[in-house]
């Protein structure tokens, strides 16, 4: 497997372990707390990221049936507890890991479509898997480090959630 692959699955992986460890910490009533009116919950980000995650790697790469109801993902409220989320977003990532592990160096510069259904108000669009597996990483990283922090600040004690002092 290519060096970009596996990099690509080890930081992924890492973001998941955040995650896992966000949702072991909160006690369940707090996972699907918002800060405000507007705002989206942990519980909110972890279908949000199985969503994309899925939209993007085993569908758009995989050329898997689309499975997704993305503002779902923003409405939900209370619908699943801090295990099932963390076992919906590990079977997400092992479905995509059997999808990029199939990859070879030539399939960077291969160009697929990323659907979405008509009224999601999101134009379908080409990209290199390249582009997508990029964009899936950052994309999945930035809403951990909101993951992050909301448990930080709901969790009942001072414990850091990363080894750092933050």
């Amino acid at each position: 497997m290519e060096l970009f692959y596996k990099q690509t699955l080890h930081l992924l992986d890492t973001e998941l372990d955040r995650i896992r460890k966000a949702l072991e910490r909160l006690p369940e009533e707090m996972i699907w707390r918002r800060g405000r009116e507007g705002t989206n919950s942990v519980g909110n980000l972890c279908l949000h990221l199985a969503g994309n995650e899925y939209h993007n790697v085993v569908s758009a790469i995989g050329n898997k049936p689309f499975v997704r109801e993305r503002s779902e993902e923003f409405l939900a409220e209370r619908t699943h507890t801090g295990a099932e989320l963390l076992e919906h977003l590990t079977y997400v990532r092992d479905e995509s890991r059997k999808e990029i592990e199939r990859l070879t160096g030539e399939d960077l510069e291969r160009v697929v479509t990323v659907v979405y259904p008509p009224g999601a108000e999101i134009a379908s669009y080409q990209k290199t898997i390249l582009e997508i597996l990029s964009h899936t990483t950052a994309h999945y990283s930035y809403h951990t480090g909101q993951i992050v922090y909301m448990t930080r600040l709901f969790q009942s004690g001072n414990e850091r959630l990363l080894k750092w002092k933050h």
